[in-house]
């Protein structure tokens, strides 16, 4: 395991916020713990194209006091389970504050759990909200670093019926936009095919949505993660009412082009209400998380490699042929342009 330092100062900017709020502070329940540990871009100022291929992730640990001087571990599948990795005094103008951090490298892509040690006593995080059961009963706490494609939030049968639904709202089933794609990958250089473009989805399939929702409810959007659970098991028992012996994987796009235009109208035949009001309502949460994914920055699991913001670069362009959407500048390297980020 790779270990990394980080200035102090910058972990309390980040950090203190939220940890010196009081609990029961009015505006208590607005904070955003779910940003615990700190996941963030990895560059040591080396080589760019593999260092993109991984996380830094900071451990944040907030005791009672700054003279409290309880050493605290931090141990995970990140690592070797029979060792620690101790968290380090944050300090502020040469002074300890109540803070502990540690940042190790984890690579992208991964899911992890773990646990503080406070004295050798084993605890949960107290500021991250993501915890698991694993199978034999024991609850850890829970994170998973940028473009993680490990299901998080969802069964099988739900993401299958996630892929269809979102294939029904993006415009990416079209003979131009699949020749697109196939020239966005065969373009690309054989360096960024192997690195950058790995996990990267085509856009006539929908599962990178898919991944980036499944990410979403996990972590920032954790509320809505009822609003899809309940709605993919009425969508689930309709489409198996309406096409007897059929799951609803196998059911025909017209299925779900009808099943989606009564959504549209707030109408569904057979939909439960009393389970769910509003089926215009979820759909119009779908549309908002599915667009959200496909062209959000690639770091949340959407659009990986950028390919949705190649689409839009290629569909809108001024008069004289030139780009209106000229993303790679804005972002750093192997996947844009720009050098602002390490200047």
């Amino acid at each position: 395991m790779q270990r990394q330092s980080l200035d102090h100062t910058g972990i309390l900017n980040v950090a203190a916020k939220y940890l010196a709020r009081r609990p029961d502070a009015p505006i208590a329940e607005y904070a955003e713990p779910w940003r615990f540990p700190l996941i963030d871009s990895y560059w040591a100022g080396k080589d760019l194209a593999s260092e993109y291929a991984s996380n830094r992730v900071t451990f944040v640990w907030s005791a009672d006091t700054a003279t409290d001087l309880t050493p605290i571990s931090v141990v995970g599948t990140f690592d070797n389970l029979w060792d620690s990795t101790l968290l380090d005094a944050v300090m502020f103008a040469g002074e300890p504050t109540r803070y502990r951090a540690a940042t190790i490298i984890v690579p992208k892509g991964q899911v992890h759990t773990y646990k503080f040690l406070r004295a050798g006593q084993a605890v949960l995080d107290p500021i991250n909200p993501q915890r698991v059961t694993l199978d034999n009963g024991v609850e850890w706490s829970r994170f998973f670093t940028e473009q993680c494609l490990t299901p998080l939030s969802f069964e099988e049968w739900e993401l299958a019926i996630l892929v269809r639904l979102t294939n029904e709202i993006l415009p990416f089933n079209s003979p131009d936009a699949q020749d697109f794609m196939n020239l966005f990958y065969f373009n690309s250089d054989k360096q960024a095919r192997n690195s950058v473009f790995s996990q990267a989805y085509r856009l006539e399939q929908p599962i990178g949505a898919v991944n980036f929702i499944d990410n979403l409810v996990a972590r920032e959007e954790h509320y809505h993660l009822i609003d899809y659970k309940i709605c993919l098991k009425l969508i689930d028992g309709l489409l198996r009412n309406r096409f007897p012996g059929l799951t609803p994987e196998e059911v025909s796009k017209d299925g779900y082009q009808d099943l989606y235009n009564q959504m549209a109208a707030g109408t569904v035949d057979g939909w439960d209400t009393e389970q769910y009001q509003s089926p215009n309502y979820f759909l119009q949460l779908l549309r908002r998380h599915t667009y959200t994914g496909v062209f959000s920055h690639p770091k949340y699991g959407g659009n990986i490699a950028g390919a949705g913001w190649a689409y839009l670069e290629q569909n809108y362009v001024g008069p004289h042929g030139e780009s209106c959407f000229d993303w790679e500048r804005s972002i750093e390297p192997p996947l844009g342009a720009s050098t602002d980020y390490f200047t």
